[in-house]
Order: structure tokens, then C-alpha cells, then sequence
């Protein structure tokens, strides 16, 4: 699971919509606290000081439906990419699908689907992919074949906000010195993944002295040395802002000092509200927008008060290892498609699902940043902390420098389309 999600990439206020250009461009002056701003301005702060116990801090739920629309609203399937990432995310969907049993079943506005009727979905989609249809006749065939659904935000414009996350690569050390002093952490041996069952509203959490079912320790509480002497570090980064950065991507390449390196995937979280470090300073007045690659810049460049901004957002992601040769997985347990597989709210999209994306995305050309539209066909593939509501949808970039300029800059208006067989 990625902590996407969060997750991800909130660098544009709602506003910026409505402005032209629509887009955040990449920066290259980063910017220094407001002259005068004292270390400790962010305690007066309203937008700080309002916030409660377990109150999380991101863009506001994009809650409007998911509802059926006439196949008419479909746009022309003009995807932009490779028709192999079709078949591979269409493979992993049927996986998933045949994992479950007959009687799972998902939920899209008011219909309700089981798992049969998904595998006939899947399955009735793979052999018209596998025909290599041209555009018109691929659209004829949808249109003909499959209910469609829109999943839609709350503006009244039909439209979805879609931004982007991809595999992090942050550099460590196997050993804490002086300046490498904040761990990747192991999952603590009493961390509980909660079920509706348990009557709370957070997702983990672990019994108190009193046997009573709280949140883990916060991001605060932690840096405090809530864990310490656990045996849980598994490697070692200079900066907080990096240990995040990994968090909010859920995944990542750990790089050492020789150039060696391992990577590390999402084991768990402590049961705290996401809230977003960015925004919170956007809306203080602290900083300008900016994508979110400058803004882990801007974070790692404040020196001691570094770690205390980290600490605005109390939720901690736990990491296990993988190999050096493994892919990022998802939600469902599956590896990620780059460029297709993305992350939902699974109280509104149901996973497992394949569809039709549409929007405008960045593309790192000469040191800078062009948009251009795109069509492309997605699976629901993974979660995430910060995607919240049927408007909402975080595209997996995969990994490398490019994946990061271009998914740290995502955020755009689009539409999603849902597919299910008749």
C-alpha cells in the first residue's frame, strides 16, 4: 500500500484552478521563511492552533458520486502509452479478481457487482485489447459492451483532481553518526491493523498500559525516542523531510554512500491523520506553491527547525526491506503499473477495477516542464491517506528522476471512467 497517497503532491491551493497557467512550474529559488517570521510563528497560527486530536489536514474531500453515464460522455481511447501496460494491468486486475471469492462484491454509486461478474469484465476486456482495435472501433466496442461509470468531485463540473506519486529514492546510511540521525523504522511488534470491528476510527493502533485501543505513537512522540531501543532502525537518513518524503510515497530506493542501495515497502502506518506539511505552510503564509519535490528541497534546507515542521504531520509510515530487484506493490497485494495503476478512496472507487483516465500531466523536456493532454487506460490499483472522495485519484509514476520531477508536479482536473461488463 502507499502512503500516497498521500498523500502525495498537495502543492496547489483550490484557487490555483481558476488561475492561468493552471500548474505549479518547477522552481529553481526556493524560497526562506517571510523576513521578521519568528522560528516559532506557526504556534500563532489559527490554521495550527485549530486543528484536534486525531483531525487530519489536506485538500477537502472531493465528495460528490460515482454514477452510470451515457457511453455518449466517453472520450475517444487514444491512449498515450504502450499497449503491453494495457494487458499487464488488465492481468493483474483478473489476478486479483480470481483471488476472491464469489460472493466479494463492490459497491460503484448504487449498483452493486460480485466477483463473477468482474472476472467477465476483465476477461471480455483482455480479449478486445488483445485485437489491437484502432480508436474508433475500441470506443464502439466499449460504448456497445460496458456500463460506464464517472466518478465525479463536488464543483459541478464532472471532473476529478488527479495528482501523482512514484517510488522515492533518499539517501542513508546503514549506521547513525552526527548528522544521520533519523531512522526508517521496522513495524513495532505491537502494532494492531484495526477492523470495523474494533469500533474506532483510526486504521492502527496499539493497546495502552490501561488495555484501552489508541493510535500508535505519533511522528512527535517518536522523534522523542518513543521507540527507541526497540531494535527497529533499520537504516539511517540525515533528514526528517526524507524520512517523510519516503513515508508519503509509501516506497522507495534506499541509497547508500558507495552507491549501493536496497529498497523498502510499506509495512503498516500509526494510526494518526495524514496532514499536510505543505498545505499547513501554504495556508500559514509561509510559503508560495510549489511542486512537491522543491518543497522537500525547501524542508530539508531549515536546519533545526526541520525536524519540527516534519512534526505538523503526526502520521508515521513502518517500512520492511525488499530486494534490490523488487517492484513497488499496491492495495491489492499486486505490483504497480507505472503510468497506470492508480491510487482511490475505496469507501467510494472499488479496487480492482479498469478504466479511462483523461487530464493534462507534465513532461520534463530541457531542464523544464511542458503539460500536454493525455487519454489513458488505468486500474484501481492502490490507497492512499490523502486521496479521499470519488474526485481524487494519485497516478503511479514508477521510479527515477524523471518519475519524480514529473509526478511531484501533478495536479490537474480530469476524468475518470469506470468499465463493467453488461
Amino acid at each position: 500500500m502507499w502512503a500516497s497517497a498521500l498523500i502525495l503532491t498537495l502543492f496547489l491551493p483550490a484557487a490555483a484552478f481558476c488561475q492561468a497557467p493552471w500548474y505549479a512550474p518547477q522552481r529553481t529559488d526556493l524560497p526562506t521563511p517571510s523576513p521578521g517570521l519568528p522560528a516559532d510563528a506557526l504556534d500563532s497560527c489559527p490554521k495550527v492552533n485549530s486543528l484536534r486530536d486525531l483531525e487530519g489536514y489536506s485538500d477537502a474531500p472531493a465528495v460528490k458520486e460515482v454514477a452510470e453515464v451515457d457511453a455518449a460522455n466517453l472520450p475517444l481511447p487514444a491512449d498515450d502509452l504502450e499497449r503491453a501496460g494495457i494487458i499487464e494491468v488488465l492481468k493483474t486486475d483478473l489476478d486479483y479478481w480470481n483471488s476472491r471469492p464469489d460472493s466479494a462484491k463492490v459497491q460503484l454509486g448504487p449498483d452493486s457487482y460480485d466477483a463473477p461478474r468482474l472476472r467477465r469484465t476483465i476477461r471480455a476486456l483482455l480479449d478486445i485489447f488483445s485485437a489491437g482495435l484502432p480508436a474508433e472501433e475500441l470506443l464502439g466496442a466499449l460504448k456497445h459492451r460496458f456500463r460506464i461509470y464517472r466518478a465525479s468531485a463536488d464543483d459541478g463540473t464532472g471532473k476529478t483532481v488527479i495528482t501523482g506519486y512514484y517510488e522515492a529514492e533518499i539517501r542513508v546510511t546503514k549506521a547513525p553518526d552526527e548528522t544521520h540521525r533519523y531512522a526508517v523504522l521496522l513495524k513495532p511488534a505491537d502494532l494492531i491493523k484495526t477492523t470495523p470491528e474494533m469500533g474506532v476510527s483510526f486504521d492502527y493502533g496499539r493497546y495502552d498500559e490501561s488495555g484501552r485501543l489508541v493510535p500508535h505513537y505519533s511522528r512527535a512522540e517518536i522523534h522523542a525516542g518513543g521507540l527507541a531501543g526497540q531494535g527497529l532502525e533499520l537504516f539511517w537518513s540525515e533528514h526528517p523531510s526524507q524520512i517523510m518524503l519516503l513515508q508519503i510515497q509509501g516506497s522507495g530506493v534506499l541509497r547508500f554512500p558507495d552507491g549501493d542501495y536496497t529498497r523498502a515497502g510499506f509495512d503498516g502506518a500509526n494510526g494518526h491523520p495524514f496532514r499536510s506539511v505543505q498545505k499547513i505552510l501554504i495556508d500559514c503564509g509561509e510559503i508560495p506553491s510549489m511542486s512537491f519535490k522543491d518543497f522537500i528541497k525547501y524542508l530539508s534546507a531549515q536546519g533545526p527547525r526541520e525536524e519540527r515542521l516534519t512534526d505538523l504531520n503526526p502520521r508515521y509510515i513502518f517500512f520492511k526491506s525488499r530486494p534490490k530487484d523488487s517492484v513497488p506493490y499496491g492495495a491489492i497485494g499486486r505490483a504497480l503499473t507505472a503510468g497506470r495503476s492508480i491510487a482511490i478512496d475505496p469507501a467510494y472507487v472499488p479496487l480492482g477495477l479498469f478504466g479511462l483516465l483523461k487530464s493534462k500531466r507534465p513532461v520534463a523536456a530541457g531542464g523544464g516542464l511542458d503539460f500536454k493532454d493525455f487519454n489513458r487506460f488505468i486500474s484501481t490499483h492502490d490507497t492512499g491517506s490523502a486521496i479521499r472522495g470519488p474526485g481524487r485519484v494519485d497516478l503511479f509514476w514508477g521510479t527515477g528522476a524523471t518519475a519524480e520531477t514529473e509526478a511531484s508536479s501533478m495536479k490537474a482536473p480530469g476524468e475518470l471512467y469506470l468499465f463493467v461488463i453488461k
